[in-house]
């Protein structure tokens, strides 16, 4: 025979779904109220097929692109960006607590659903509730790599140089253009190298955002002394605001000389002292007259180099 289960204050039977409190009582009976979770319908969890990104999306809120780090496990990584996309928002927003279990060892690059429980909890309410939420991984084309593949760009930095024995520097140029955009890209999916077109002196860099070309400049020119001139081309027109669109293009011209060369200017002989950001700094060969330079009127300037004897 099957033992019947009633709560011991009201009589009212229990069903097999029905939460049994202290004391033998129904949840009716306890005087407490079903906590409302305020969980999304629907969570599903996007990686680009090209650059191995992860983006989550929430009903039809979307949030933005990221990757995991090499040395983050899978579900901290995806522990961390439902808290800070998902559910630290709503605990701000509804005064609720979420504790997040994973029912699985988590592959999250070959796991095409993924079982998640939610316990939700709140400092005014006693009772808890527990939900299951199925989130679906989705292989996509992240926007970024639509662009990219695209061709498009926001900005241009040209880089030259200007003396034939820097044709060295190019190689070591590229390698920190590529270093600085691993960086960035890691830190901001938005920014990258879009495109590479070579020339006979340098290579112009096809730059994703202007706040990526800025990034390439500050830290090229941390290391080196170029000369800069700025210019900028209309694209068209911003649809939204009505204002003119443009492509700004840096030209970054490396500086020809360094410490030490002996050059010569209208028939004077002059020692490179120094380089600061903006000036070369010359004295004259005799160790007499010091005189700063802007790098611009430097480059206006007739001179040549004095070969070593």
């Amino acid at each position: 025979m099957k033992l019947r289960r009633f709560c011991s204050k009201c009589g009212n039977r229990f069903t097999a779904t029905d939460k049994i409190y202290e004391g033998f009582i129904c949840e009716k009976c306890t005087g407490k109220k079903p906590i409302e979770s305020n969980l999304p319908g629907k969570i599903q969890l996007r990686q680009c097929v090209h650059c191995k990104a992860f983006s989550l999306k929430k009903d039809d809120q979307e949030f933005e692109w990221c990757y995991q780090p090499n040395d983050e496990p899978a579900i901290d990584f995806l522990t961390r960006i439902l808290y800070e996309r998902i559910f630290i928002p709503l605990e701000k927003k509804h005064n609720r607590n979420y504790e997040l279990f994973f029912e699985q060892e988590l592959d999250i690059h070959k796991d095409f659903d993924i079982n998640l429980v939610v316990r939700t909890s709140s400092n005014d309410v006693i009772n808890t509730a527990e939900e299951s939420i199925r989130i679906r991984r989705k292989e996509i084309h992240c926007p970024y790599c639509a662009k990219k593949k695209g061709g498009r760009f926001d900005a241009i930095v040209q880089i030259r140089i200007q003396s034939p024995r820097d044709k060295l520097k190019l190689d070591e140029l590229m390698f920190e253009c590529k270093k600085i955009e691993d960086t960035e890209n890691f830190q901001r999916i938005q920014n990258y190298i879009s495109k590479i077109s070579y020339t006979i002196n340098g290579f112009d860099l096809m730059v994703s955002t202007n706040a990526m070309a800025r990034v390439l400049i500050a830290k090229l020119r941390g290391k080196y002394h170029f000369e800069i001139k700025i210019s900028k081309k209309l694209i068209g027109v911003d649809q939204e605001k009505g204002s003119d669109l443009y492509r700004l293009t840096t030209l970054l011209r490396l500086l020809p000389v360094v410490p030490k060369d002996r050059i010569k200017i209208e028939q004077m002989d002059y020692i490179v002292k120094k380089i600061t950001r903006n000036k070369v700094v010359l004295q004259t060969e005799d160790g007499g007259k010091v005189t700063q330079v802007n790098y611009d009127i430097f480059q206006k300037k007739k001179w040549t180099l004095i070969d070593e004897e």
